[in-house]
């Protein structure tokens, strides 16, 4: 009798052990999601501050008197040209093999929430470079410009100015050995994917009435 006792005390001695043992740890998992919600950043809160367009001229220099006309904005959408930035109508001279940068101004419709970095995510970035040589001269028709390389930084901040963490400032290039702007070959299109992945930049000619 005496023995069965001492069984059954050891029983129930490792059975509370046991439990003891398995209990959950209280609030461990309400922690990690409190720490995890408290880092989630919202794409629309942070919009294009800051658009800088860099031009690298190569063998052939863009005239003075010549129009250029810059324009940074979302690559899809209505009239989305008109919301974006905008640099209106720069006459001055690119020299050949020379590095020249913009930093772009609002359009007059520029539309925040359009800018939104969660739209440029998904429409991809556009920068649109527009060369016309009407006015230059007695010889515009034969004027020609030769870009080597267009770049465009771009800087995502909140309404309080704040840096986005991981997309606050991103440059991005475009090359191509076509970028040859005349007369007729007048509007250079350097636009990305919607992860900002460059793609193969293209021309567009003159309409010709």
């Amino acid at each position: 009798m005496k023995k069965l006792s001492i069984t059954m005390i050891c029983i129930c001695f490792l059975s509370a052990l046991h439990a003891q043992i398995l209990k959950p740890v209280k609030n461990t998992n309400n922690s990690q999601q409190a720490s995890t919600s408290g880092t989630t950043i919202n794409d629309a809160d942070y919009f294009l501050a800051v658009a800088k367009v860099t031009l690298k001229t190569g063998k052939d220099n863009k005239e003075n008197g010549s129009s250029l006309i810059l324009r940074v904005y979302p690559a899809a959408g209505s009239d989305n040209w008109r919301k974006g930035y905008n640099q209106e109508n720069y006459k001055s001279e690119l020299k050949v093999w020379g590095t020249n940068d913009f930093t772009l101004p609002r359009s007059a419709a520029f539309d925040q929430n359009f800018n939104s970095l969660a739209h440029y995510r998904q429409t991809g970035i556009m920068v649109d470079v527009n060369y016309n040589t009407v006015g230059n001269g007695p010889f515009f028709a034969l004027d020609a410009w030769k870009i080597e390389e267009v770049s465009v930084t771009l800087e995502f901040k909140d309404k309080n100015g704040n840096l986005h963490p991981t997309m606050g400032s991103k440059t991005i290039y475009f090359t191509d050995s076509n970028m040859y702007l005349d007369f007729k070959k007048w509007q250079l299109y350097c636009k990305t994917d919607q992860y900002f992945n460059a793609l193969t930049p293209f021309i567009t000619n003159r309409p010709m009435n």
